[in-house]
């Protein structure tokens, strides 16, 4: 950025200005004259005496800079609205990505559930299987004590005495 050139400042006197403004011999570039003072630079400090016509080269002095300042507050707007345009597309995509994110949360909220219940069925499944298990086995110790009980209670009634022979 080109360095800014400083301004010497000359205010106009309020009473000076409005005793020439009701003055009916008041020029209207004396007003003028003194936004010159104003814009004039501290290379260019000579000051013009409140009355003084301004000249051509002042006055397209004071043109330019005004042209550069316009030309200036444009480039500043134009920046402003880019960046602000950048930041309308950096928050829209913030937003896309907050919500791809929150469809695979719900994905994965769907797939955690369905594991869920797949590992609840599973679990029951094996349950189911171990009681049935379990009732077969005590079935079969049934089965066996009444066998074993049979066993006992017919060869009881067998001698105890054998000969070998």
């Amino acid at each position: 950025m080109e360095s800014a050139k400083k301004l010497h400042w000359a205010p106009p006197s309020r009473l000076e200005g409005r005793s020439r403004a009701t003055e009916p011999d008041a020029r209207p570039d004396a007003a003028l004259s003194s936004i010159l003072r104003v814009v004039r630079t501290t290379e260019d400090c000579t000051v013009l005496p409140p009355g003084a016509p301004a000249s051509a080269q002042e006055w397209s002095t004071l043109i330019e800079r005004v042209r550069a300042a316009a030309s200036r507050a444009r480039e500043v707007e134009a920046q402003a609205q880019e960046q602000d345009q950048r930041v309308q597309d950096l928050l829209e995509r913030v937003r896309e990505d907050v919500s791809a994110a929150g469809e695979r949360v719900r994905a994965a909220e769907a797939r955690v559930e369905a594991i869920q219940a797949q590992a609840e069925a599973r679990i029951r499944a094996a349950e189911e299987r171990a009681e049935a298990a379990e009732e077969r086995a005590r079935i079969a110790e049934e089965w066996l004590t009444r066998v074993h009980e049979t066993i006992t209670s017919e060869f009881a009634a067998f001698p105890e005495t054998r000969t070998l022979g």
